[in-house]
């Protein structure tokens, strides 16, 4: 075979257009051929001893509720304090918050780890940490937080227990929190300072005390614990559906005048699928009257021959986000820029399972869109008795024709509480894109016009997905490996976000991402999104701080073959065209003369 050196008769080369980042997509393949997965950035990290159940965000301190400890990092996630909360001694006839060590000798006392269950921030009463933790009943600690040092949470630390009086032994507003799983969300309104809870619960787990499934309560004025303000103040599974329907908690949110939580149960009673529902009830209904459920599905469709669609479901909710809308986003979704979003990601389970598979998609729904819909499938009657709280043989599920308004948040006595039947359905806004990616975790935030997610995967990456200002494609970035389990904002500055990975590591990482390292071509680099900052410079994808010696750019990148075909025999070839990135421009010429310009590699003839 000889070199090309002149017109040739049997090669069309194609140079594959690099459009206007408003505009253009590159091939798949040839994405994921310039992206480096496996670099690794140097962030700002620390590295917990037990694993780490939760983040809170405060005066730019970072608190996290790890196994037997609760720790205190700065900005820079170095470790200010460290205050230990177990592992605790427990002993029959021994309350929750009492001294037990005179009984270490029994041989029925247990010294348990303390599993952070729940870490909330008050700031109605005091500056204070709530921590409640897995042993003792599933009761609270709280920590005033010194408003001169905010690293100091353990100079004034308070139990938050008071004993039952008689015959109230069973009920036991402070005892929080299940060992099973839990959502605990802290509302402040008309003065007063109220838990809403959601427990997972089953037969075999039997605390001291009983443990509700759904349940508000509000904190006494006197901090020391908690009451229920009725006996209705709360909801319970029945015993007998106990372990066949369990119910997983998985987020929880506040919106004007109502209370959301978002849980992964069985279809029904009779069923053995699971799917994701949307739990509401307003704020001040103290005996939840107003509670309703509803299915939320998360969609992928695909148009296949003879107009037939193929729709998949992503059941099981693995994390969620409730934030606002960029300017792009909200003109898509018909909202504005003061509407509130939920996004949530979901994967697809195992058959008669909630285990989930690597199948994911991401979903987005705006609240008022969700009470539009309650409301609206209210008015036509398709809803039905909450079985698994009431029985099927109980009189609220024989016969019933209910007639509420879903708007309204009183009920009266004989309309109690609804299970709507029809789900309310959304569509994939990766289009497919995770069909073998377990996403876990979620946080968005908003950038000039731009919507923002970052997603954390189980394997451990952190990804960042940037929406469109023409559709509901999103493009992915993978950022960093081995990173991200959970996902927190900083809500302050919004200057950084905080990733759990592992289960014991915590890392910093800019809102505009850890770099640019991972994008190996021009190309790819200059497709990046503005916010990134992304720029070309001496073969290598950097910022421009990072740009020593070097001619930085976010303009122009030579044009790249990228695939060769042969025509069939006797095809004129009068010339080739390729359009630039950006700018636009056009070069014309023979094939040979356009590549002894790039000064490509000749190509060989066959």
């Amino acid at each position: 075979m000889k070199p090309v050196t002149a017109y040739p008769s049997g090669i069309i080369l194609f140079l594959f257009a690099l459009l206007q980042r408003s505009h253009g997509q590159c091939k798949e393949a040839a994405k994921k051929s310039e992206m480096n997965l496996s670099v690794k950035y140097d962030l700002p990290n620390f590295i917990t001893e037990t694993p780490i159940q939760n983040v809170v965000l405060y005066k730019h301190h970072v608190y996290i509720g790890a196994v037997n400890k609760i720790y205190v990092l700065n900005e820079t996630l170095q470790n200010i304090s460290v205050y230990k909360t177990g592992p605790i001694l427990e002993s029959p006839g021994c309350a929750p918050c009492e001294d037990c060590k005179d009984k270490a000798n029994l041989s029925n006392s247990v010294w348990k780890d303390n599993v952070n269950m729940a870490l909330l921030l008050e700031t109605y009463y005091d500056d204070q940490l709530i921590s409640c933790g897995s042993v003792s009943g599933g009761v609270c600690h709280r920590h005033i937080i010194p408003p001169d040092n905010p690293a100091d949470i353990e100079s004034e630390v308070h139990c938050m227990y008071s004993p039952q009086v008689d015959g109230e032994a069973d009920n036991c507003p402070d005892c929080v929190v299940s060992t099973l799983g839990t959502k605990v969300l802290v509302t402040e309104k008309d003065r007063f300072v109220n838990f809403f809870v959601g427990n997972t619960v089953t037969s075999a787990f039997q605390p001291p005390h009983v443990l509700h499934s759904i349940s508000v309560r509000r904190l006494k004025e006197t901090q020391d614990g908690f009451e229920f303000l009725t006996d209705q103040s709360y909801i319970d599974i029945l015993p007998q559906f106990r372990d066949s329907y369990p119910i997983k908690y998985v987020h929880a949110f506040e919106h004007d005048h109502f209370v959301y939580f978002l849980t992964v149960q069985r279809e029904s009673l009779d069923s053995q699928t699971f799917h994701t529902r949307i739990i509401r009830f307003c704020t001040l209904d103290s005996e939840m009257r107003s509670y309703m459920e509803m299915p939320l599905e998360c969609i992928f469709t695909e148009k296949r021959r003879k107009r037939s669609i193929r729709k998949e479901v992503f059941n099981i909710l693995q994390a969620a986000y409730v934030s606002k809308p960029g300017a792009a986003l909200a003109h898509e979704m018909g909202l504005g820029l003061n509407d509130d979003i939920l996004y949530g990601v979901f994967a697809q389970s195992k058959p008669d399972s909630s285990e989930p598979t690597n199948r994911s998609a991401v979903c987005a729904v705006s609240v008022r869109t969700i009470n539009e819909f309650f409301n609206k499938i209210v008015d036509k009657q398709n809803m039905k008795c909450l079985q698994h709280f009431y029985g099927k043989d109980s009189k609220y599920c024989l016969n019933r024709a209910f007639s509420r308004n879903a708007s309204y948040c009183r009920a009266q006595d004989d309309e109690y509480r609804l299970e709507v039947t029809t789900p309310l359905q959304r569509v994939d806004l990766f289009m497919g894109q995770f069909n073998n990616i377990l996403l876990t975790s979620i946080s968005v935030f908003t950038k000039g016009n731009l919507t923002i997610a970052n997603l954390g995967t189980s394997e451990g990456r952190f990804m960042q997905g940037l929406s469109s200002c023409r559709s509901m494609v999103w493009e992915i970035f993978t950022c960093r490996a081995e990173v991200c389990w959970l996902s927190y904002p900083c809500a302050e500055h919004l200057t950084a976000q905080y990733a759990i990975s592992f289960h014991r590591q915590i890392t910093k990482v800019p809102l505009n991402g850890p770099g640019c390292h991972h994008f190996q071509s021009c190309s790819q680099c200059l497709l990046a999104p503005a916010f990134m900052r992304c720029g070309w410079c001496g073969q290598r994808c950097l910022r421009a701080p990072e740009c020593n010696g070097g001619t930085w750019t976010q303009e122009t990148c030579l044009p790249r073959v990228y695939e060769v075909k042969t025509p069939a025999p006797g095809v004129y070839i009068p010339q080739v065209v390729h359009r630039g990135f950006w700018p636009a421009h056009r070069v014309k010429g023979s094939l040979p003369t356009i590549l002894q310009s790039l000064s490509y590699p000749t190509v060989p003839t066959p």
